[in-house]
This record gives structure tokens, sequence and C-alpha cells, in this order.
């Protein structure tokens, strides 16, 4: 009976009899287990408290280890979002397994899209220009009466004197704004105002701004290595016009997408004139 009070299994509570059923006592009262009694008490409580103790222990363990998990996962998912930010947003921060390498601009005027087609209006003389004779044309000099005859039938040699500039002037007149003035080979003359030295600096300083839409079609297409040509048309207004990619398989689709949006972004300045073109190549690959 004594170690089953140090057990727990029985209590001071607990009657017994030693004499048959109408001698029962509770263990307390009997002055021979008074002492064992109270000793099973104290053990008993001791060891709750003990419990309660490692409960409580456990429970701000779990709570400390919920609160790190919490804590550690949300910086994780923190750094793993400024990673891919700066890995696709981020101009001048770079993957290491891509490469990305740009040619130096190639500034031309912008060519025209449609010919130039001239119309006849009743009683203007008709004008040849749609088609220039095989040979070099005899020019004419006022001043001599005696100059070489054309044996062709049709011909008309005051009619093609627009034609047959060998030199052309290439200074501007004074009914032009300011600017280079040149001639095409059909005799057009064109009025070139942009600068070329403004126009490289934009184009050096806004380059890096595409290297995102390179990387956005590397991870669209695993191992994507190639070199992209591009050629764009600066508008009078200071704004990309037009861009043409001159690649089989990215002339449209979400690269195309991405460059001519940011290429709308780049500030270069208004101008008069024609238009310019720039030619400019990234190549992308593997390092």
């Amino acid at each position: 009976m004594v170690e089953k009070l140090y057990a727990g299994v029985l209590t001071g509570k607990t009657e017994v009899s030693a004499t048959g059923p109408s001698g029962f006592r509770k263990l307390e009262e009997l002055d021979a287990f008074k002492l064992h009694v109270s000793k099973a008490a104290a053990k008993a409580r001791v060891e709750a408290e003990a419990r309660a103790l490692r409960s409580r222990r456990m429970r701000q363990r779990l709570f400390a280890a919920g609160v790190a998990a919490v804590v550690l996962g949300g910086l994780g998912a923190g750094a793993w979002q400024i990673a891919r930010y700066s890995a696709v947003y981020l101009p001048g921060v770079e993957r290491d397994e891509l490469s990305i390498a740009v040619s130096t601009p190639v500034i031309t005027v912008a060519k025209r899209s449609t010919p130039e087609e001239l119309f006849e209006y009743p009683g203007e003389p008709k004008q040849q220009t749609a088609e220039r004779p095989p040979g070099k044309p005899t020019e004419t000099a006022p001043d001599k009466p005696e100059s070489k005859p054309d044996t062709r039938p049709d011909s008309k040699p005051e009619k093609l004197a627009s034609a047959a500039v060998s030199k052309p002037d290439r200074r501007p007149t004074g009914g032009r704004p300011s600017g280079k003035v040149t001639t095409d080979p059909d005799g057009m003359s064109t009025e070139v105002n942009y600068d070329q030295a403004a126009i490289n600096r934009v184009v050096k300083q806004s380059q890096s701004t595409l290297y995102r839409c390179f990387k956005e079609e590397a991870e669209r297409r695993p191992g994507f290595a190639a070199k992209v040509p591009l050629e764009f048309t600066i508008g009078n207004d200071g704004r990309v016009a037009q861009l043409w990619v001159d690649h089989p398989q990215l002339k449209k689709g979400p690269l195309f997408d991405c460059l001519l949006g940011e290429m709308k972004k780049w500030p270069f300045k208004p101008y008069t004139g024609e238009r310019a073109t720039v030619n400019l190549a990234f190549t992308i690959g593997k390092k």
C-alpha cells in the first residue's frame, strides 16, 4: 500500500479496512500511514509542477520555432522576389550564364516607304524622271553654238536637265531651313537635320533597357542564343516610330512588343527634315 501511495495509485482519501466491511477508514486518518500520505502528496505536487514546467517550455519552443519559420520564410520569399526583380527588370544586372553584346549603332537617312510619284497636271510640260537613259547624257552649253547631237529620235535634252546633274550641289539653298542638304541617286534632294552625336548618346545610355526583353526571351526559350539585328526609325517628334527585327523567328511576338515598348521611351531630340534610321545588333549567347 505504501508503494501504491508513492506511485499515485492510492491517495490519502482512499478508505481501507482491516477488520471487515464495517471498519473502513481513510488512509490519512491512520497513524501508520499519515507520514507516507504526506510524502506521497508532496511527491505528487513536485511531479505535477515539473510536468507543467516541461509543458510550458515545450509550448515556448514550439512558438519560437514557428516564429522563426515564418520569419525565415518571409526573408527567403523576399530575397527570391528581389533576385527575380533584379535579374529581370534592372538593366545593369545580368545573369551569369547570359552574355549580351551590342554592336556600334549605324545612323542613316530613312528610306522612303513608297516611291515618289509625279502627277501630270493639264498645261504642265511632261517630265522624264522615271527612266534614265542607258548612256551618259550629252550636256548642252548655252554659249556654244555647236554641240554633239543626240541620235535618239525621242530624246529631249532640254527636259532631262534635272536628271543629268553630274555632281549634286550639297549646299543648302536660301529658302530651306538650316541643315545638311544632300541629293539621292534619283536626283531628289533631302534635308538632314538630326544630330548623329546626340542620337548615339541616347542609344548608348538607353540600350541596356532592352536587356530585360532578351532575358525574358531566354526564359521562354531555354538555350536561347542568336544575333538579333534591329533597325528602327526615329520620328521627327524624337520618338521611335518603327522597328524591324531582322531575325526569322523574332519578327513578331513578345520580344518584338517588349523591344518596341522600351524603345518608344528613349528620349531623342525632335528635329525636322528626313527621318533617321538606326541599325543596331545584339548578340545573345552563353558565357
